[in-house]
């Protein structure tokens, strides 16, 4: 009889596994049948043993690893699986391995996940199963063992053994199909190129495969993974697709990385995931039936699927070591899309309205205590999890970029870009690296300007003083501090190395200077001849700052000539001004002043930054009478362009004019209630639901939103039996979806029953309660069904979902409801990942809005007042 292992006690990593045992190689193999529960594999990784150990740290997450065994040297040992919190898996040896090579070698069985699409999930479709996979950050481990960091990047080699009539598809080319016994046949798939555990992919299932045209230098082929029966609306995802490959080969001057594109066509829009050789789009996104392409559906799938193909370089090519650098995935890549799509189809504007927008988004995100740096410490897994921010490390980081280049030049900055890539292909890379390179590239400034806004938290504000005297050159008087919103318990001294550049005017001529200011103030020369009359200390509107103006210094630049500053000048410059209205410098009924010139203006951008003013009154700061007036005011600012309009487009319309039309509705409309354009509204909403074709989808579903709102149990029961009804599931969640703006109580509440319902998918089902939050009327009973059932969400929606469902409680603007949410939530927020980040951020925002309406009350009720007698 042998002796009993004495097996060394489980000493599990606290999160990073240990550098003693990495892989080189994987081989796994998985039988996937996309109707059954479970399924089971193998899973084969070739390791590198550094230095003697008795036991190997790896990942399992809520996996069955029925054998373990560890091949050295050709002898073959029987190793002793234990499982640790967070989903770390330990192989405990009978006697010490290494240093040198080694196999290990796993069976395992796992389950398919039906409800929150965490790693191996399923979804049925059409009558037929279906089976695919979403691993970002953390989740390969859910479906497999495996080394789950970004920094074991190394070549995979898949097999999956599927039914005969399936297609199974990964991330590279089948190499051979082979029958097996049952009806089964077994594909294996080229070997990889070096990847991490969480850009490994694959589908399986009933699809259906279009073909599109080749794509890139190399050609290699294009093709559509889509449900059984959908193919006809991949066309425009066909059509623009090989050239959004060619402007990115363009850019990085580089050929497309991988042997084929296969574009999985995935159920849902956030599944979207830039896998190589099979990248993952939602079908939101990419399936557009004959009739329903509209501007802003175009605009998404180009600019959607440029940002994930652009990864295959800022990601994929590149790899992060380690999450706390993800933002050089996401922040190169936010800036990224934003270029490419505007190269695709300039006509867009797309990269000034989406740096303008993501740059307030940041900005406004960035000037609260509660806010996270650029690149974030990790130190837990709840860490990795918040580590993608969407303000901080998607649009802040582009935003950086965007200064960047506005300061130094774009081809400077692509070219540095592209030295960036070429020097870590097929590597790992951090921030260390990017930064050495931004130096070598562009100079030791620009990577001091980087890391200075990388690193820490926050947003400066750019002050000067101008000083002139004659027979010398006008010298400005700069200075820095942290942005901080009145309110706000903020009080540590902060300073950046900021490149600001300055226009200096008089009338409509100017002249542009750029300096950097790294110290709390600074003095220096502007070269102009004479005193300008105006001075703008954001030229160019790219810089991530914000700028304090004097009363008379934003006077002077409101009237300078039309056409004398850029849109990007004017758009920041409009955010200037609501910053000063949050930082408490101008009162708000005063800013408000300023929005009836946006609303006239011919430029649909400037249209857009209005809003940005508008957005600073909470409606739920007014009484009934006063928020009438308000409305009142919205329809004789924006109903008479809305009207000229009208809520239908004509032969030949420029999608320039299609947004404006959806824009103008808007406000005239949703928010100011116009009774004329609401009346058609429903006639055409009950017109679209009766035929499709009598109205187009541009139209539809704003006029099915503003006819909810007077909704009536018909109209309530019509759009149910049409969710119930159709077989497309986007189509379903955008129906039930506008239940939420139902204003009939009880009509509400019986909506309210269908998100804790087991009809619908509950991700589908949440949107009605998220819409009911963004109206004064309906909030209180939204948040009755919120502290009622919240626990019940919970227990269906991942960790990043729940987030979403946290920060709406930052609608609120009143101290009884921020003692609720923090008597709710705080209990809970520590069990889910990233949720008390979010909830600290929400309850700041909540603080502010009261600081807010305390300063900013006074002067909107006195504006409108005084625009009401304008009017009379």
């Amino acid at each position: 009889m042998a002796p009993a292992v004495a097996w060394p006690e489980p000493a599990p990593p606290v999160l990073r596994l240990p550098s003693t045992v990495r892989p080189v190689h994987y081989a796994l193999d998985l039988t996937l049948l996309p109707a059954e529960p479970t399924y089971s594999g193998t899973v084969t990784i070739d390791v590198e043993v550094r230095e003697p150990v008795r036991q190997v740290w790896l990942h399992a997450q809520e996996l069955q690893v029925t054998q373990a065994r560890v091949l050295l040297g050709g002898r073959t040992l029987e190793a002793k699986a234990v499982t640790a919190s967070e989903g770390r898996l330990g192989l405990l040896l009978p006697e010490p391995i290494g240093p040198g090579a080694a196999q290990l070698v796993l069976s395992f069985s796992g389950r398919v996940d039906r409800e929150r699409s965490q790693g191996l999930y399923g979804v049925e479709e059409g009558g037929e199963s279906y089976l695919y996979t979403f691993f970002e950050p953390i989740d390969a481990r859910r479906a497999f063992p495996c080394f789950d960091e970004p920094g074991f990047k190394v070549p995979w080699r898949l097999r999956l053994t599927v039914k005969q009539e399936h297609v199974a598809l990964a991330n590279h080319a089948v190499v051979s199909e082979e029958p097996q016994s049952g009806g089964l046949k077994r594909v294996t798939f080229a070997e990889s190129r070096p990847m991490p555990s969480y850009l490994v992919a694959f589908v399986v299932g009933p699809f259906d495969l279009v073909e599109g045209a080749p794509v890139g230098r190399a050609q290699v082929p294009l093709r559509f993974v889509v449900p059984k029966g959908r193919g006809a609306e991949t066309a425009y995802a066909a059509q623009v697709t090989p050239r959004l490959v060619t402007l990115l080969e363009d850019f990085f001057d580089d050929t497309y990385p991988y042997e084929k594109l296969d574009v999985a066509v995935v159920p849902r829009y956030w599944g979207t995931m830039e896998h190589p050789g099979l990248v993952a789009l939602g079908q939101p996104l990419t399936l557009i039936r004959p009739g329903e392409e509209t501007p802003e559906r175009r605009q998404a799938y180009a600019n959607i699927a440029i940002h994930e193909l652009g990864h295959y370089w800022f990601g994929n090519v590149v790899t992060c070591q380690w999450w706390d650098d993800i933002w050089l995935n996401e922040s190169l890549t936010s800036w990224l899309d934003q270029k490419i799509t505007d190269q695709f189809e300039p006509a867009w504007s797309y990269a000034l309205e989406s740096q303008a927008e993501s740059t307030v988004f940041a900005l406004r995100t960035d000037s609260l205590t509660h806010t996270s740096p650029v690149r974030k410490p990790i130190a837990t897994n709840d860490d990795i999890i918040g580590s993608f921010d969407n303000a901080t490390t998607y649009a802040k980081g582009a935003s950086l970029l965007n200064m960047l280049g506005g300061w130094l030049g774009e081809e400077r900055l692509r070219d540095a870009l592209r030295a960036h890539v070429r020097q870590h292909t097929w590597g790992l890379t951090t921030s260390d690296d990017f930064l050495a390179t931004l130096g070598k590239s562009l100079g030791a400034e620009a990577a001091q300007v980087f890391r200075g806004y990388v690193d820490q938290p926050g947003v400066p504000r750019i002050s000067a003083e101008l000083s002139c005297q004659k027979g010398a050159a006008p010298r400005l008087k700069l200075a820095q501090e942290r942005f901080l919103p009145a309110g706000s318990p903020g009080t540590a001294p902060q300073t950046w190395t900021v490149p600001v550049c300055v226009r200096a005017g008089t009338g409509t001529a100017s002249s542009r200077a750029c300096v950097v200011l790294a110290e709390a103030a600074s003095e220096v020369e502007l070269p102009v001849q004479g005193c300008p009359t105006w001075l703008l200390l954001n030229a160019g509107g790219s810089g991530y700052y914000r700028v304090g103006y004097s009363r008379e210094q934003l006077a002077r630049l409101l009237a300078v000539p039309a056409g004398t500053l850029s849109t990007a000048e004017r758009l920041a410059l409009l955010s200037d001004v609501e910053a000063a209205v949050s930082r408490g410098d101008m009162p708000l009924g005063e800013a408000l002043r300023l929005v009836p010139a946006t609303a006239a203006d011919p430029q649909r951008l400037i249209l857009q930054g209005g809003n940005q003013l508008l957005s600073a009154l909470r409606q739920d700061w007014l009484s009934g009478p006063e928020r009438l007036r308000f409305k009142a005011w919205l329809r004789e600012l924006y109903g008479p362009r809305a009207r000229a309009l009208g809520w239908l487009p004509k032969p030949g319309e420029s999608d320039d004019v299609k947004q404006t039309r959806g824009m103008l509705l808007f406000r005239a409309v949703v928010s100011g209630e116009d009774p004329v354009l609401s009346e058609e509204a429903g006639r055409l909403a009950r017109a679209w639901l009766a035929d499709r074709k009598r109205v187009p989808a541009e139209s539809a579903y704003l006029a099915l939103s503003v006819a909810m709102r007077q909704g009536d149990r018909a109209l309530f029961q019509q759009v149910l039996a049409q969710a119930r009804a159709t077989k497309e599931p986007a189509e379903r969640a955008r129906l039930l979806g506008t239940l939420g703006g139902l204003q009939e109580p009880a009509l509400l509440q019986e909506a309210f029953t269908l998100i804790t319902g087991t009809e619908f998918d509950v991700r589908d089902t949440v949107h009605i309660l998220l819409r009911a939050f963004f109206s004064p009327e309906t909030r209180p009973l939204a948040w009755a069904f919120y502290q009622q059932h919240f626990d019940a969400l919970a227990a269906k929606m991942r960790s990043d979902e729940l987030g979403g469902l946290i920060s709406i409680v930052g609608t609120f603007c009143d101290e009884t409801r921020q003692a609720e949410v923090e008597a709710l939530l705080r209990p809970r927020v520590a069990q889910i990942e990233g949720g008390t980040r979010v909830l600290s951020r929400e309850l700041e925002s909540i603080r502010l809005c009261l600081e807010s309406k305390r300063r900013h009350q006074p002067s909107v009720l006195e504006f409108l007042r005084t625009s009401g007698k304008a009017r009379r």
